[in-house]
């Protein structure tokens, strides 16, 4: 199956990058309404953490998603605490990468942060909550994207879906650009892997289009972290 995905992807099915404009004037601690936990921050519709102890930018990226990936979670249950390791075997995984020189890199979306706009911080507390544990847990310093903005909407998607929202290019193209110290990216050794690949039994395609979007090799989490 890994094959399959990897394969799939051509640097002719790359679309164009996002234009973006980055500024450390326009980085807040807070996300609209929401006051952010210590160390995120936010620019424009992404909450970004900031460099942690010990993480190092590289030209090799190990990139992954959380939700179903990384992190076992439930749509409709909400709160810091609840999640668990999608796989016990995370933790040596991501140690053995860094050990390699690879950097870690987590691009999640999280459209209830935009969405719930009476319970906002709870969406933000919860996020990040899980977000900060997960990083304890498995002991190894990554670098994470929220996109907090939603996909196209209205009247047959009138309204263009968010450019740092999964499948668009943006999180990824800002890390790249802005956020890896100018070190150019080996895209031949980096990688991103995700659940989103478009099967039946997926919600959507989110991640093989993202990984599709920005040239990266992709991979199945059953697959990648098969014992």
């Amino acid at each position: 199956m890994i094959g399959y995905f990897c394969n799939y992807l051509s640097t002719s099915d790359v679309n164009s990058g996002v234009n973006i404009t980055f500024s450390v004037s326009d980085v807040k601690s807070t996300y609209k309404d929401a006051t952010l936990l210590p160390k995120w921050k936010a620019f424009q519709t992404v909450i970004f953490l900031e460099r942690d102890d010990g993480l190092q930018d590289s030209s090799k990226i190990a990139a992954f998603d959380f939700d179903g990936c990384l992190a076992k979670t439930a749509v409709n249950i909400t709160g810091p605490n609840a999640w668990s390791l999608m796989y016990p075997v995370i933790p040596d995984k991501l140690q053995s990468l860094y050990n390699n020189g690879y950097k870690l890199v987590i691009f999640t979306n999280e459209s209830n942060i935009e969405r719930w706009k009476n319970q906002r911080q709870k969406a933000v507390d919860s996020k990040i909550g899980r977000l900060n544990q997960f990083i304890e847990k498995v002991k190894v310093p990554i670098q994470v994207f929220i996109a907090c903005g939603t996909g196209k909407s209205g009247k047959a998607g009138t309204k263009e879906a968010d450019p740092f929202r999964k499948p668009k290019p943006g999180m990824w193209q800002l890390m790249e650009k802005h956020f890896n110290s100018g070190i150019t990216i080996d895209m031949n050794q980096s990688f991103y892997v995700g659940d989103a690949a478009g099967r039946k039994k997926d919600h959507s395609d989110a991640d093989i289009k993202f990984a599709e979007a920005n040239g990266l090799k992709f991979h199945l989490p059953e697959d990648f972290f098969a014992a």
